[in-house]
């Protein structure tokens, strides 16, 4: 018997109702098995971000990068798998994947925020290497754990660049200060001071600051310039120092003034230590020289001439006002000038003390005693290296001789008198300007490589450097000790 049309609709509804519909949806989603790409999971909207026939709702690599979802850090990017520091940059854009603030082409070690550089590329970081450069000396005992150790008694492995400066001093004026330092630059223009003299350092190169470096002073003679002995920068930042060296205000060859005289006395040690100062404030963060020196480490002080007394004032040597007060009753002007000029600043103090606590060694070229330094040199308190040449008609040896016998035996001092030596060879554009004066004697090469050795060693022992104390100060022999 024939059903009714009304019943099968009815029938058919039902059906419907109660899941009846003949149709397979396994999931439930509303999808047929037939049409739907993920038949045992619900993914109504069908969603299919790799379109590999898999829905996302049961997709085991949604992205389709070959990482299963659950791994991956960045499921729904195929660019992208992995963020290695969480920052939520995923490791292929990231510039800094380790995020140890090394971009990812400067880091040896990308991925690893520990470490960054392999200096002596033998595949350990420098922060776990215990021997950086590779040079067989461990880092704790290395001055210089970044650099291969080179023998005292040449150049070293640096490089050195030059740069002048100008800044304030303390007293007032412009000072123009020249740095000599360790460069990172592969080649170089040798550099023209000022116009007139043309040195071997490498003008305005990339300074190295990847090690902080011990700090030398210089200060040059009577109308000298801040360059005259670029020899002993090159020799000594090529072994790792800064050195630092200003000219004089009214004491070089472009500006000298004799009636200076009385006050240059007192404001050349100044000129040194504002010097130092300004190193230190270029050394902080954002400064010419960030992180390049320590502060703490203090400088040895080195001059030639007038720079010789500049260089035992500030070692500790001082000036009594009483003799300066005995010179001016025998007339002579400057002593009475040097007096008073002190007391308009320092009211009845009678010991001059220009010293700076922060020197740690000293080293005079053929010194001048300032016709100010007599018994006050017994308060030179830093142990003192003094050269000096035996033909010298300037600083006369006997002038030097009775310098070193007024600082007394309580010094740690090394003397040397190179012979056959006057007193340019210490500044060579002097030999150049007036040959005559360097005529017969040893050259300035020679000079210097004795100067050279003598210093090096001397600093070297001084800062502690592995095996300095077993280096002789000097082999030549044109020099007696």
């Amino acid at each position: 018997m024939k059903l009714p049309e009304f019943s099968l609709i009815l029938i058919l509804f039902f059906s419907i109702f109660s899941g009846c519909t003949g149709i397979d949806d396994t999931d439930g989603d509303g999808i047929a098995d037939a049409d739907d790409n993920c038949i045992n999971t619900a993914n109504p909207n069908q969603n299919d971000l790799d379109a590999d026939g898999s829905g996302d709702a049961c997709d085991e690599d949604v992205d389709g990068d070959g990482v299963p979802t659950d791994n991956d850090a960045f499921p729904l990017d195929s660019s992208e798998t992995i963020d290695s520091d969480g920052d939520g940059i995923g490791d292929n854009s990231d510039s800094d994947r380790d995020d140890d603030g090394i971009q990812n082409g400067d880091d040896v070690f990308p991925d690893d925020s520990t470490e960054s550089a392999d200096t002596d590329g033998d595949g350990i970081g420098d922060n776990t290497d215990a021997d950086d450069d590779g040079d067989g000396m461990d880092d704790d005992d290395d001055p210089f754990p970044l650099t291969i150790a080179t023998s005292l008694f040449s150049s070293g492995p640096y490089s050195v660049g030059t740069k002048d400066y100008k800044f304030t001093g303390s007293e007032g004026l412009e000072i123009t200060v020249q740095v000599w330092y360790p460069t990172s630059d592969d080649s170089g223009t040798p550099v023209i001071y000022d116009s007139l003299f043309q040195g071997y350092s490498w003008d305005s190169a990339l300074i190295d600051c990847s090690e902080t470096h011990p700090v030398m002073m210089y200060s040059h003679g009577h109308t000298g310039m801040r360059w005259n002995s670029e020899f002993l920068m090159q020799r000594l930042v090529s072994h790792g120092f800064i050195v630092a060296a200003p000219d004089h205000v009214y004491n070089t060859f472009f500006d000298n003034d004799e009636e200076k005289y009385s006050e240059l006395i007192l404001r050349r040690p100044a000129d040194i230590s504002d010097s130092f100062d300004w190193l230190v404030s270029e050394s902080e963060s954002g400064g010419l020289f960030e992180n390049c020196l320590n502060e703490d480490d203090g400088y040895a002080v080195s001059g030639h001439s007038f720079g010789g007394y500049t260089t035992l004032v500030l070692a500790g040597a001082t000036i009594d006002t009483a003799a300066l007060s005995e010179a001016c009753e025998s007339g002579s002007s400057e002593g009475c000038q040097i007096r008073d000029i002190w007391w308009e600043s320092e009211p009845n103090q009678d010991i001059i003390d220009l010293s700076d606590d922060r020197i740690w060694a000293a080293i005079a070229l053929a010194p001048w005693n300032g016709a100010v330094l007599k018994s006050g040199l017994l308060n030179l308190s830093i142990p003192t290296m003094i050269l000096t040449g035996d033909s010298d008609e300037t600083t006369d040896l006997n002038h030097v001789l009775h310098i070193v016998s007024d600082i007394g035996d309580e010094v740690d001092l090394t003397f040397g008198i190179i012979n056959n030596t006057g007193h340019y060879q210490f500044a060579p554009i002097a030999c150049e300007a007036y040959a005559e004066y360097c005529e017969g004697q040893l050259t300035v090469e020679e000079v210097a490589d004795i100067t050279n050795r003598a210093a090096l060693v001397f600093l070297a022992r001084l800062l502690g450097w592995p095996d300095s104390d077993t280096l002789e100060i000097s082999d030549s022999e044109f020099i007696k000790w």
